[in-house]
């Protein structure tokens, strides 16, 4: 554990600290925020382009479904 000076007021605290105990800054949160944000932004990324054709897909159908009964019904 390292003291390093926090971003807000500038005082000494502690690495293992998740916040500063002078002004509440929060510290450890942010370090271990990013890699969980990259991860998150990959993984929601990797999710948009597996789903969203497959939601496009459904609303086609959905639509022609729908077009085609009433192209029916208006024989």
């Amino acid at each position: 554990m390292a003291l390093v000076p926090c971003p807000e007021c500038g005082r000494s605290i502690s690495t293992a600290a998740s916040a500063c105990p002078g002004c509440g800054h929060p510290v450890a949160g942010q370090r271990r925020g990013l890699d969980g944000d990259v991860a998150g932004k990959a993984v929601s990324g990797i999710a948009t382009w597996l789903v969203v054709p497959w939601i496009a897909r459904a609303i086609v159908a959905v639509v022609g479904v729908i077009a085609l009964f009433t192209f029916l019904g208006t024989r």
